[in-house]
């Protein structure tokens, strides 16, 4: 018996030390855990007036027409500028033998845009020569998502030798 006592009164000692010995635990008062959110680039746009009716006119003068809005929406959260154009290539009257009138003489007029989010638009000046792509708006300063709107007057004069008939040509406004 003396051996199993003597062997309990060593473990029991052996258990004592290493509580001596041990490093009391202590929890955690906070914790961190990373939080993380992507932003994804949205897409640029323009949405344009759906029509030009420009006014009736005889040969010689100018056929006007105040358009409607044009829109750009940069979604894109970016410092990209952007930059809007127009062109109106040659009007037909869309005969076998089409009678035309030119546009290199037309005019674009913007007014000042109407601006949301960061951007700084260029001071708008009139556009003419209408038959290759001019710059309408153009941004500096971008940050972030952002809109513009603007109306614009166009201006065809028609040529003191045109003949009567109906033209139509087709104004294309781009962004990029």
């Amino acid at each position: 018996m003396r051996k199993i006592t003597l062997a309990t009164v060593a473990l029991a000692g052996s258990m004592a030390l290493i509580g001596i010995t041990a490093v009391p635990a202590f929890a955690a008062t906070t914790g961190g855990t990373p939080a993380t959110v992507t932003i994804e680039p949205g897409a640029l746009s323009i949405t344009v007036p759906g029509t030009a009716a420009l006014s009736t006119v005889v040969p010689g003068a100018s056929s006007t027409v105040t358009l409607g809005a044009t829109v750009v929406s940069d979604g894109r959260a970016g410092t990209t500028n952007w930059t809007a154009t127009v062109v109106l290539p040659v009007l037909s009257d869309g005969a076998t033998t089409p009678k035309t009138i030119p546009t290199t003489t037309a005019t674009y007029l913007a007014t000042a845009a109407t601006v949301t989010g960061s951007p700084t638009l260029a001071a708008v000046t009139t556009q003419t020569d209408l038959s290759t792509a001019k710059t309408s708006q153009v941004t500096t300063a971008v940050s972030g998502n952002n809109t513009a709107s603007w109306t614009a007057t166009l201006t065809v004069p028609i040529p003191a030798q045109a003949l009567a008939a109906v033209y139509t040509g087709t104004m294309t406004q781009s962004v990029s």
